[in-house]
């Protein structure tokens, strides 16, 4: 008699739920188990997901204590860990329950507790593609699911929902057709330092002296919303912005910081250290409003130093 995949999914994020919906029509899930974070947009997205998974009629449980969760998975009789979206990693003795059988999903180069950072810097970074990776954990192989494209236009909003979507179905296929996937070794060479680095202040705050046209727009797109674009430093304080956009240049360059134009087609543009740079969406003490209203309310004008 074969044996049935039994997949308990591990996760901390809303993301999973495209995930946790084709598992259950495939018969391969028994449980969900929620993997806690201190930061406050991951409680919020668990409280949902909660919600969600009680309305399904799921099997839930909180990674709290070690020997708790694993008395619970023995009754559930689970044979599968899946861990996506999670917001820590899972430690030895849970992989060790597995007996092999435990997986991760990985964004990029990055590890599969570390995907909110790999979605930044890939939008950050300005690649064209996600590559998307199932990690055997606690060993040297994986195997490659499907990549995900990078739009231009992508926020780390837009692709977060769009590599949710992408993942569930490979995932799936992944787990009906498992003693039959070919598993290849980590390739020892790919740094995933830079793909998956934590992302500090330093990291979001940007200059007209220090950073160019494309580091402003790379910047707002990678951290709207979940860092509110980035904070820009001028003369007039700091504020954030959620959207910029390049703008092309013909003649002499202003030195950066300087003010080149305000309107409403072209709103707030502002030389750079390299480039000039409108900046559509602002989030200031006057609210989140538009680079031209921005300029209008803060009293600036063309030629003066922002």
């Amino acid at each position: 008699m074969q044996q049935v995949n039994r997949v308990v999914l591990f996760t901390s994020s809303c993301l999973a739920m495209p995930t946790i919906d084709l598992l259950l029509q495939a018969k391969l899930l028994v449980a969900v188990v929620f993997v806690d974070d201190e930061a406050q947009h991951q409680q919020h997205e668990l409280q949902q997901l909660h919600a969600q998974c009680e309305a399904l009629n799921i099997s839930l449980s909180s990674w709290n204590n070690n020997e708790q969760l694993i008395a619970q998975l023995d009754q559930w009789h689970a044979s599968i860990a899946v861990s996506c979206f999670t917001a820590r990693a899972l430690d030895d003795e849970l992989i060790n329950f597995f007996h092999g059988q435990a997986y991760g999903l990985c964004c990029g180069l990055a590890k599969s507790h570390q995907w909110a950072n790999s979605l930044y810097w890939q939008i950050r970074t300005l690649q064209n593609e996600l590559p998307i990776t199932l990690h055997r954990l606690n060993s040297n192989e994986n195997t490659a699911l499907q990549p995900v494209a990078i739009h231009p236009f992508d926020t780390y909003q837009s692709l977060s929902l769009r590599v949710a979507s992408v993942l569930a179905p490979a995932l799936v296929n992944v787990m009906t057709k498992l003693s039959t996937i070919t598993w290849q070794p980590l390739n020892e060479k790919n740094d995933a330092s830079d793909t998956a680095k934590p992302i500090t202040r330093e990291d979001i705050t940007l200059s007209f002296k220090n950073h160019s046209a494309n580091d402003f727009v790379a910047a707002a797109k990678a951290g709207n919303p979940l860092y509110g674009g980035f904070i820009l430093v001028t003369k007039l304080g700091e504020f954030n912005v959620l959207q910029a956009s390049t703008i092309e240049q013909n003649g002499f360059i202003e030195p950066a910081g300087t003010i080149l134009t305000i309107n409403k087609s072209a709103g707030l543009v502002v030389q750079t250290k390299q480039g000039a740079v409108a900046l559509d969406i602002i989030s200031s003490q006057f609210g989140c409003i538009s680079g031209y209203r921005f300029a209008s309310l803060a009293n600036v004008s063309a030629g003066m130093q922002l």
